[in-house]
């Protein structure tokens, strides 16, 4: 295996289950991001969701975790952007970005179709929830332009505005990186290709990803763009270790998303087993070209099972 095939491992941190759990104490949170970053983890992840499945901000998450943390970049896995105000939204990842030295990437979602839950995040904000999609491809466009550019007008379908000046710039060039997610749907992957810095996805199968991604720089070549400045990753959800691990972690999942597990495992990426099976897994999908991977645990101990990651990847030569 070459060396460039080394995927970037990050680690979400659980800011809905410290909800769930009804502690008002960010202590853990805390915790698992500083020790992700110890271990040699290259990232740490937040979620997001207004009220559908509540949890704790993410950005201001990763505000605080950036104040204890100097290496491990922190990411959104993913930001309903298309709930935001473009220019409120491009203001508040430049300070971000700026506070935390350049190590923010912004990956992007749209919630799950027809799911009434997710649109009536949308609704209750006064905005069409089918829109979402044409909403968040203008959105990236104009923050783009904002952190790029001074003095910047747009006329747009839903957002109009002249005159604006952004400062600070995000500290990386260009701005702030910004994944898309899209499974195997081809208007998604499309969009990845002509607008993603990276992808993000819950592909259930290697094959899938394989072909998704070879759509994707197609498409991206298609658009004028670098296939090779896109960056592929993948969303794992895992539980690993004894039967009683994985038991729990089936349980844990069950209880998330309020339906039984079989019908969690059919709808995205979720891998059980010993720690060698899991791993066998995430190899099969960086043999099929992920270079990031976003390991979220479906377990109670989220630091024990950061640190039994930690080691099984390190017995395998896969942790940078």
């Amino acid at each position: 295996m070459a060396e460039h095939s080394k995927p970037n491992f990050g680690v979400l941190l659980p800011t809905r289950e410290a909800v769930m759990s009804g502690r008002s104490d960010p202590t853990a949170l805390f915790e698992l991001a500083e020790r992700t970053e110890a271990l040699g983890f290259h990232s740490v992840w937040v979620g997001d969701s207004l009220i559908a499945r509540p949890r704790i901000d993410a950005l201001t998450t990763l505000a605080a975790v950036g104040a204890r943390t100097r290496r491990v970049r922190l990411g959104t896995a993913i930001f309903l952007a298309a709930l935001r105000h473009p220019i409120l939204l491009a203001y508040q990842l430049a300070s971000l970005d700026w506070l935390t030295g350049g190590r923010i990437d912004l990956g992007v979602g749209y919630g799950r179709p027809k799911e009434p839950a997710a649109e009536h995040e949308f609704q209750i904000l006064g905005l069409d929830p089918s829109a979402r999609m044409k909403m968040s491809e203008e959105l990236v466009q104009v923050m783009r332009r904002l952190w790029r550019e001074n003095d910047v007008s747009h006329a747009g379908q839903f957002t109009r505005f002249e005159h604006v000046t952004l400062e600070p710039k995000p500290v990386q060039p260009g701005g702030v990186p910004i994944w898309l997610a899209s499974n195997d749907v081809e208007p998604g992957l499309k969009r990845v290709g002509k607008l993603a810095d990276g992808w993000l996805n819950n592909i259930k199968s290697p094959e899938s990803y394989r072909v998704c991604w070879e759509k994707i720089r197609s498409y991206a070549a298609d658009a004028g763009r670098d296939p090779n400045s896109i960056h592929p990753g993948c969303y794992f959800t895992l539980a690993a270790g004894g039967k009683d691990a994985i038991t729990e972690g089936q349980a844990f999942l069950a209880q998330y998303y309020n339906r039984s597990y079989e019908a969690v495992a059919n709808s995205m990426l979720c891998v059980t087993g010993s720690w060698d099976e899991v791993i066998d897994r995430i190899d099969a999908f960086r043999e099929a070209g992920a270079r990031s991977v976003v390991l979220r645990f479906a377990a109670r101990d989220q630091l024990a099972h950061l640190e039994a990651c930690a080691e099984a990847l390190h017995r395998r030569g896969l942790l940078r």
